[in-house]
């Protein structure tokens, strides 16, 4: 037996223990919590993420150019005060790094998406079902599941709730590495093949039955809003950053430029 399957069933037997009445060996809760971990070990946050990266990217996108447009305006600048002047481009540039560090501190550190999904877990599955259901998403069968959950399920509403809402643009120039970076992890996990899961009986005791079906429902539900909350925090948290920023010495480097 390999070893990662020796700590598997250790954990299960030690996991029976503490659920047998007079076992004092390991705190419930302590055991639920290496439960908890385990399943939330087994997902897969990469959709979630670049999803979230392309939202923050193009709502500071936005927010720069609404920035820099409004401030060429109170300074008076004109016409040629636009993008393709190089003070406009190196603010841009200078804000759209900032964005970018925002979404590296914010989304693209696992932590808040597991913690999220196993606070809301822990409201819906005991100890022995978050074990069940680590160990079903273990298998042939339970990773495949685990893709298409994630994928259709979750990743095709979130996606859908940005895209019918206006906040991704998938022509928005200055995002296309974001862009591309989502379109790449979607078609990895190949959403139009056709997966026959029916010839796995623990799937289809899974999608039929608890602690399956219980845990679906929280995913569709409170997983999704742990990730919408992210990325709205986060593309708001990048929109107020931009808000506050000194573009000052930008217009006055055109004015001088255009001066002279």
């Amino acid at each position: 037996m390999a070893p990662s399957s020796i700590a598997k069933a250790f954990f299960r037997f030690t996991l029976i223990l503490s659920l047998t009445a007079g076992a004092t060996c390991v705190p419930a809760d302590e055991m639920k919590n290496q439960a908890l971990s385990r399943l939330m070990a087994t997902h897969d946050p990469e959709i979630a993420i670049d999803i979230g990266r392309v939202v923050v990217k193009q709502a500071g996108l936005k927010a720069i150019r609404s920035k820099l447009a409004r401030a060429g305006r109170e300074a008076g600048l004109g016409p040629d005060w636009n993008s393709g002047a190089p003070e406009w481009r190196a603010a841009e540039n200078r804000l759209g790094k900032a964005t970018d560090e925002i979404i590296a501190a914010r989304l693209l550190d696992t932590a808040w998406f597991r913690e999220g999904w196993a606070k809301a877990a822990a409201g819906v599955l005991n100890a022995e079902e978050a074990d069940e259901i680590a160990t079903h998403f273990e298998t042939e069968g339970g990773r495949e599941q685990r893709v298409t959950v994630e994928l259709l399920l979750i990743g095709e509403t979130v996606l859908a709730n940005y895209t019918f809402t206006d906040r991704i643009d998938y022509q928005m120039q200055g995002s296309e590495g974001e862009i591309l970076k989502l379109q790449e992890s979607w078609w990895a996990r190949e959403p139009f093949r056709v997966r026959d899961l029916s010839r796995y009986p623990n799937v289809v005791r899974f999608a039929g039955e608890n602690p399956g079906i219980k845990y679906t429902r929280m995913l569709a539900i409170q997983g999704i809003e742990v990730i919408t909350q992210r990325i709205d925090q986060t593309a708001a948290q990048a929109v107020h950053a931009i808000e506050a920023a000194d573009v000052k010495p930008y217009i006055e480097a055109f004015r001088q430029r255009k001066t002279r």
